[in-house]
């Protein structure tokens, strides 16, 4: 594969990453590549590849800017768990040369697309690779009246709700008690947070649909919040709506062979383990 001009990304809150992502710069450039190191995405257009420099929430951070560009992202794991990045910062030379070898398997990963309808008409719209939470603004249950496509759901109460990603299966739904879903799986994945109730459970929806949620707010007080991702926050005032969708664009995440996902989900997670 030809990549000719690459990006290096790292969190430039994460200064302990810059002298690896300046090693990985200068290894570009004495194969013949352009590359330079960066902390912002203010001029991704002429990018053929971005390396991420980071955990999972830098590599979150990164795809939701390259998927509406389609530029390929590689993760090279400075983080905790690293579940989404091709390889350990230690493999890096190994990962790239198989890279350029063709030897990595490029995943398509969906996003959501996170339509927010305020009311006066304003609209914000938001991309998310592993998920979107709603939840009241204050420490309290929050009734939330859901609807998919034309179809009335029984309303959520309690800490909220998160709507994910197959991607995000393994992230916060997991700890809320959701069910792991395969990357090749398509669907929006709706699971209830800390319900106030005993009938609830995650479901998995189609992903051709659209879902609306609406957080019911007693008084002009009241406040509801949306968080994209963990990373970006929007604050809900009364009356506003949320419509969430398999967005058409995707993230192009690279994966070496020996870290397929049922094996990440061994290593990271100790799935299966006795």
């Amino acid at each position: 594969m030809q990549f000719k001009r690459v990006l290096v990304f790292y969190n430039e809150q994460k200064p302990q990453n810059k002298p690896l992502a300046d090693s990985v710069a200068t290894w570009l450039n004495a194969r013949g590549k352009t590359a330079c190191v960066t902390t912002s995405f203010d001029d991704l257009s002429a990018t053929d590849l971005l390396i991420c420099m980071g955990g999972d929430g830098a590599m979150l951070r990164c795809a939701r800017e390259t998927a509406p560009l389609d530029i390929p992202l590689l993760g090279i794991n400075c983080g905790t768990l690293g579940f989404l990045a091709a390889c350990e910062k230690t493999e890096f030379e190994e990962t790239l040369t198989d890279l350029f070898a063709g030897k990595l398997t490029a995943q398509a990963r969906t996003l959501l697309e996170v339509n927010i309808q305020f009311p006066g008409g304003k609209t914000q719209q938001l991309l998310a690779l592993n998920d979107c939470v709603l939840r009241a603004e204050k420490p309290r249950a929050l009734t939330i009246n859901a609807t998919f496509n034309t179809h009335a759901l029984p309303p959520y109460f309690g800490d909220g709700v998160l709507i994910s990603t197959p991607t995000g299966s393994t992230a916060y739904a997991l700890a809320a008690g959701g069910p792991i879903v395969a990357p090749g799986v398509e669907g929006l994945l709706v699971t209830p947070i800390c319900p106030h109730t005993l009938t609830q459970r995650p479901i998995l929806l189609p992903p051709d649909g659209k879902l609306e949620l609406v957080p019911v707010l007693k008084t002009p007080l009241d406040g509801a919040d949306l968080t994209i991702d963990g990373q970006e926050n929007v604050t809900l005032p009364p009356d506003t709506r949320v419509q969430i969708t398999q967005s058409p664009l995707r993230a192009q995440l690279f994966f070496r062979p020996q870290r397929d996902f049922f094996t990440m989900l061994n290593r990271k997670f100790n799935w299966g383990c006795r």
